[in-house]
């Protein structure tokens, strides 16, 4: 038997009660945990109805408040690490489900499909299911370009969603995270990328279940929204980026299934049309940040970069520009980024803020706009030449783009 737990803040009522009516009502649930961020009108609606349900259902629901645990901001990283210390210390149960509150498309399918595949004997267990062409470009162009870049003959570079909310860990799981000091540290947006990197460092074999329905939630609309998930998921790969993490897991609690298999993922099947044809993000409306925030404190840090990016980022000081930054220069950036970047700066902050704003315009415009699938074979092909690089087989970043 499992715990399910919803992680919220400022949800709507309405869809974190029915999504927490569902798992209750899962064969494999025996408790839910709902963590919330304050007492909002969310948190007492769910202790309101937290007796009815578990008379409806037969579970109960816990409904607790994040504790203060890490270092950086207060945030998801808090929630989930409250959660995994509440499971070890409350329950003797073997299994904790992960789900955003806000999930419109969850279903018990999810438990289920998580359940079936931790029966297979895999410790960790993420679902991975369609995005837009232009979604996920944290995911894609942070977490996975990191991974990629500083750990290229790991597992990292091949998990689908390693950003994903959606995720099965078993008790010995729950053990080592609670037990690092680095991922209980990591209070805010960045604990989904030190959660992938811990559970890969110590060996933990990872099943990936494909959810075709999508998470559909909601979209945000400039990329301005996703700044602060931006900073603190590029801060968590830099402080990760010292650590050696090659193809054999250090000694510890490994975890592999009969067979040494260390990674599973299903097929990407069956993407439904309203994630094809689905815009992710204000074209126009990020266009002007490109524009917006320039003062004369951000020129110098601008001369770091090699000539190319560095005189089209700046040609944004009179008119939007992003032709510049394609995929060779944003592998270029990032790497000048993982050297000087300094998180809580407000200027290195807006220069990381508007190359990755770039990258995003240009790949919009030069292969989101070809379609989902040659979109979707890009993303893992640019994947792949960027760990090829790193490996070192050669300059992959020179075969650009149409090699698909």
């Amino acid at each position: 038997m499992s715990l399910v737990v919803f992680p919220f803040k400022g949800e709507d009522p309405e869809t974190v009660l029915h999504n927490v009516r569902i798992a209750a009502s899962h064969r494999r649930v025996s408790r839910v945990l709902t963590v919330g961020a304050e007492r909002d009108e969310t948190f007492r609606a769910l202790g309101s109805e937290g007796p009815s349900l578990r008379r409806e259902t037969g579970t109960p629901l816990d409904v607790i408040l994040q504790e203060r645990i890490g270092r950086k901001r207060p945030g998801k990283g808090d929630a989930m690490n409250t959660a995994l210390r509440w499971f070890l210390a409350e329950t003797d149960l073997q299994r904790i489900h992960f789900y955003d509150a806000d999930m419109l498309s969850f279903t018990a399918d999810w438990i289920t499909h998580a359940e079936e595949s931790a029966d297979l004997g895999f410790p960790v267990v993420r679902h991975y299911f369609p995005r837009a062409t232009t979604d996920a470009m944290i995911t894609f162009l942070i977490a996975r370009t990191g991974f990629a870049l500083l750990w290229p003959k790991s597992e990292l570079p091949w998990i689908e969603q390693p950003l994903g909310g959606e995720l099965l860990l078993t008790r010995p799981v729950a053990e080592r995270l609670v037990a690092e000091e680095r991922v209980q540290a990591q209070s805010d947006w960045g604990i989904d990328t030190v959660y992938t990197f811990t559970t890969v460092r110590y060996g933990f074999a990872t099943y990936e279940t494909y959810r075709r329905e999508g998470k559909l939630h909601k979209l945000y609309g400039k990329l301005a929204d996703l700044r602060t998930m931006l900073v603190e998921c590029f801060a968590a790969i830099q402080e990760l980026a010292e650590n050696h993490l090659e193809p054999s897991p250090p000694a510890g609690p490994v975890q592999m299934i009969p067979g040494g298999i260390v990674h599973r993922v299903e097929p990407h099947l069956q993407v439904p049309l309203q994630i094809i044809e689905k815009v992710g993000f204000d074209f126009e409306g990020t266009l002007a940040l490109l524009l917006d925030g320039w003062n004369p404190r951000l020129e110098p840090l601008v001369e770091w970069f090699p000539p190319a990016i560095r005189d089209g980022l700046l040609e944004n000081r009179s008119r939007p520009c992003f032709n510049f930054m394609g995929e060779r220069e944003w592998a270029q950036a990032y790497r000048v980024l993982l050297d000087r970047f300094q998180p809580g700066d407000r200027d290195w902050e807006e220069i990381l803020f508007k190359l990755w704003t770039a990258r995003v315009l240009n790949y919009t415009v030069s292969v989101a706009l070809r379609g989902y699938g040659y979109a979707r074979q890009y993303r893992h092909n640019t994947i792949v030449r960027y760990l090829q690089e790193a490996a070192g087989a050669g300059p992959a970043t020179d075969r650009i783009s149409d090699e698909l």
